[in-house]
């Protein structure tokens, strides 16, 4: 079904060891796929034109160095490419232990349209900070025009993008107890679910102003993702969990890798849903969920390699055709297509 066709070279280094280390997002009318990476402090953003098939165009983000020599870096932590309703192309979302900044995907420099600490953000919890547990951002979602970013505290921060470089900051999301695992989305359904490392599942009411409902899982959820009112979760012992948005009921469950799950990605045309692990495979399956027909999960392929730790793999467009993996300590991504076999009989021979 899938071939590996190419590996895209890093501009330099390596793929730094964060769940969910790739981010995607594509422009179907424009027909341009982009990626980013996390390579220690900086972060590498790449493009192509998926009609034309160029070669990936690179630039990269290197965020703040250390203003003296004995001063540790702060390596960045998060990173997401989400497209808000306001703008004309995504943003680059990026999280440390000190700052979310929003950078522009088309201009790329090392100076954010949009820069918020931790410790402003996080006001209430600012004597936490490096005690109870040291700060981080994980997971990076957008509803609307409503940027995301989960923090070690469990709270939400919640940025409004107004404008292609107007952003402001609202009022925290508050409901987690527990450092946030992950956020994900379905821009169609406007669905948006956040998790956290206690096992519990929030499904916000729209626009994400409200619990819509919350799910005890009972396992250590370490991303997650949404696709047709479902959310899918991928755990910390390799199993994965197909949730209802409408009820909160256990769908389904897969005991699929045998290490930690980094990356759920979710194809929406196609209904195809991507887990990656660091156990070196990743697994392409199908959602059925239409009636008459009974629920179901369906395998369509998968690839391993066990000198490989998987720390993310997306489809690279809305078709679920394509696919990119970022491997741990790998200077390049890994890349698939659906390829079509040519047949390869011959004609029979003429007898006359």
């Amino acid at each position: 079904m899938f071939e590996k066709v190419k590996e895209v070279a890093l501009p330099q280094g390596t793929v730094s060891p964060w769940p969910s280390n790739l981010a995607v997002c594509w422009l179907d009318t424009r027909n341009i796929t982009y990626v980013a990476v996390i390579q220690s402090n900086n972060i590498h953003v790449g493009n192509w034109d998926n009609k034309a098939e160029t070669e990936v165009s690179w630039d990269t983000i290197s965020t703040s160095e250390p203003s003296t020599p004995n001063e540790k870096v702060i390596d960045v932590t998060a990173v997401g490419l989400v497209h808000p309703n306001a703008r004309n192309f995504p943003v680059v979302i990026v999280g440390s232990a000190r700052f979310i900044n929003v950078y522009d995907v088309k201009k790329v420099s090392n100076k954010p349209l949009f820069s918020i600490t931790l410790a402003s953000a996080l006001r209430d919890h600012v004597t936490a900070v490096g005690k109870d547990v040291g700060p981080y951002c994980r997971g990076i979602s957008c509803n609307d025009n409503s940027i995301l970013v989960g923090t070690h505290t469990g709270e939400i921060v919640v940025i409004v993008c107004n404008s292609d470089t107007n952003f402001t900051a609202r009022k925290n999301l508050k409901e987690h107890r527990s450092a946030i695992s992950d956020i994900a989305t379905c821009r169609y359904d406007e669905v948006t679910a956040s998790a956290d490392s206690n096992g519990e599942l929030i499904i916000w009411q729209k626009p994400v102003k409200g619990v819509g409902s919350k799910v005890l899982t009972k396992q250590p959820i370490n991303v997650i993702n949404v696709l047709r009112k479902q959310v899918i979760v991928g755990t910390l012992r390799g199993l994965i969990q197909y949730y209802s948005v409408t009820t909160g009921e256990l769908m389904c469950e897969i005991d699929a890798h045998a290490r930690p799950i980094n990356s759920v990605s979710v194809a929406p045309e196609s209904a195809y849903v991507l887990t990656s692990s660091e156990d070196g495979t990743f697994i392409v399956s199908k959602l059925h969920t239409r009636k008459p027909h009974a629920y179901q999960v369906e395998y369509r392929f998968s690839d391993a390699d066990p000198y490989n730790i998987i720390m993310g793999a997306q489809f690279t467009n809305g078709r679920g055709s394509a696919i990119a993996v970022a491997a741990f300590d790998s200077n390049c991504l890994s890349m698939y297509k659906i390829v079509k076999k040519t047949s390869n009989a011959a004609a029979a021979p003429s007898t006359s």
